[in-house]
């Protein structure tokens, strides 16, 4: 949020105490709404559902989460969903809150343009259909150029390989529209490797030169062999060699959530298996269009790719105690 620098004139300093400290509450309570929008909809007998997004504002590529308290209607929710752009967000019961709480993760795409748009959210219980609309904010990321220099036919394919990528595009397709109909993962996420993010996500990609794409996840340092684990509890989707992310590895985290593991050198999974957080998944290496040896992490919501990081980080706040605590002071 930017404040224009041409504002009212303070009182003079002898007068200043009591401006000083209404100016200071103002100052606060915008920075707060900059974080959080919170709404509270009340039912015909007037018991409150209480909803909140965070974060409001959005940056493009990042992901926001809804979350909502029905526990104090006196008749409980039986039926309830979120729309974002005519897409159906799923909605389900929050990991660490007693029955009656709910989220649901909204993921932005990177080439959505600044702009204010509306979540739906729809509920229904014994009074019946209820409806909302919650107001989004997504403002423009600021995101770095970086140059590689990767293998020519990495970035200009000959037709053979330009029908390899077609195949392998339509295949990983199936799999994000496919994801299991149940929340797999019980507890907070972890990164996949100990290394130091090397190359974060947004950045504009320079290959050979030339601008080609924008990097959809983000890069640990990881020496050929280094061990690469679950980011949390799920299936395997696919463990296979792809033109582009080399030996790359899906994991199912259920609800249309997704995270991938490229260029490894080696896997230690296989497609159809359960996996935990922190199990082995493969090795760090350096296949698919790689610069060498490295772990590209990335992340998908409801197909749309975002920041695993701040999509992990957004998680793991389920899990803090004091989020929590603050959740309930927005009703």
């Amino acid at each position: 949020m930017t404040i224009d620098e041409h504002g009212p004139e303070l009182p003079k300093p002898h007068r200043f105490t009591r401006w000083k400290i209404l100016y200071a509450l103002v100052a606060f309570l915008m920075c707060c709404a900059a974080e959080v929008y919170a709404a509270a909809q009340r039912d015909a007998d007037g018991s409150a559902l209480a909803i909140r997004l965070i974060p409001n504002p959005v940056v493009n590529g990042n992901v926001v989460l809804l979350e909502i308290d029905t526990s104090h209607l006196v008749d409980p929710v039986v039926g309830i969903q979120a729309k974002f752009k005519e897409e159906i967000i799923p909605v389900y019961e929050h990991p660490a809150r007693e029955a009656g709480f709910f989220i649901g993760l909204i993921g932005i795409d990177y080439y959505n343009k600044p702009e204010k748009v509306s979540v739906a959210l729809e509920w229904t219980n014994r009074q019946g259909y209820h409806a909302t609309d919650l107001s989004l904010e997504i403002i423009k990321g600021r995101f770095k150029s970086e140059k590689l220099k990767v293998q020519p036919r990495k970035v200009s394919p000959s037709r053979k390989d330009r029908t390899r990528i077609a195949r392998e595009r339509s295949e990983l397709k199936s799999i994000y529209a496919s994801s299991h109909i149940a929340r797999l993962w019980h507890s907070s996420f972890q990164r996949p490797a100990t290394g130091k993010v090397t190359s974060p996500f947004g950045s504009k990609r320079l290959l050979n030169g030339k601008v080609r794409s924008y990097h959809s996840g983000l890069d640990f340092r990881a020496p050929t062999g280094t061990p690469i684990y679950a980011a949390n509890d799920g299936i395997v989707k696919m463990a296979k060699n792809l033109f582009y992310s080399g030996n790359h590895v899906i994991v199912d985290h259920g609800m249309a959530l997704f995270t991938g593991y490229s260029h490894l050198n080696e896997f230690r999974v296989k497609p159809g298996q359960t996996v935990y957080k922190g199990q082995e998944i493969g090795l760090a290496g350096a296949t698919g269009r790689a610069s060498g040896p490295y772990l590209h992490w990335s992340a998908r919501i409801n197909g749309v790719k975002v920041d695993p990081l701040q999509l992990m980080e957004l998680i793991n706040s389920l899990f803090d105690a004091s989020n929590t605590a603050e959740f309930r002071t927005t009703r």
